[in-house]
């Protein structure tokens, strides 16, 4: 099969400058999740889409294509899914598209291997991380009522047992059967499977803050 990988890395961010190149324990933060990429040793190509030679001169060593970002992708309004389904059709047909966040610098090598494993039998499969809040006890408030969304609250279930676990994607990775996403244009759609990444590998970088503490993490 043919499996290509995009690692979408706009030039400009609004809460850490230059946040893509924005060293993390000494390196840019986009190599962490390209290294891992490349490691994983599951894609025959590897696509940097980019409007900033900065981003991509940070990786250039490792084997990496460049993809010139267009201009109207490249703002604050634009969305990374419009990015990358435009990008599909500028390229020629493979077996099975992935996008790689490089705000999602944890996630390792083994994690990609088994999405592509799953990517076989799927028509998705996306890195999820579980929710640490008990959304059970979830509430809305109007004014200073006060309005349970789900039922444990109002019926006692608070007591662990009674509490499930919710997850949410990670951000880090979507994969998707090339023809399926070309038709759905959602990751969302059809079959649908997850990658479970710990906590510890599912920082997501978007503030000096949150480098800081992907720092303590390594």
């Amino acid at each position: 099969m043919n499996h290509l990988a995009v690692i979408p890395a706009r030039g400009g961010s609004t809460r850490l400058k230059d946040k893509n190149i924005y060293p993390l324990a000494g390196k840019p933060l986009i190599r962490w999740i390209t290294e891992s990429v490349v490691t994983s040793e599951r894609f025959d190509h590897v696509l940097i889409s980019t409007d900033d030679d900065r981003i991509f001169d940070a990786v250039s060593d490792l084997g990496v294509v460049r993809h010139n970002r267009p201009a109207h992708h490249a703002t604050v309004q634009a969305t990374v899914l419009g990015a990358m389904m435009d990008l599909m059709d500028e390229v020629d047909n493979c077996d099975t598209f992935s996008y790689f966040l490089p705000t999602c610098p944890l996630v390792s090598a083994k994690d990609i291997r088994t999405g592509i494993s799953l990517l076989s039998h799927a028509d998705s499969v996306i890195s999820m991380t579980q929710i640490p809040e008990t959304i059970q006890l979830a509430c809305v408030m109007s004014g200073d009522n006060v309005l349970p969304i789900f039922d444990n609250l109002e019926c006692g279930l608070t007591n662990s047992k009674f509490i499930k676990k919710y997850y949410k994607p990670s951000g880090a990775f979507y994969m998707g059967n090339w023809n399926t996403l070309k038709q759905t244009q959602n990751f969302f759609k059809g079959n649908v499977k997850g990658v479970i990444t710990p906590t510890e590998r599912s920082v997501d970088i978007n503030t000096i803050e949150d480098i800081k503490y992907a720092e303590s993490l390594l």
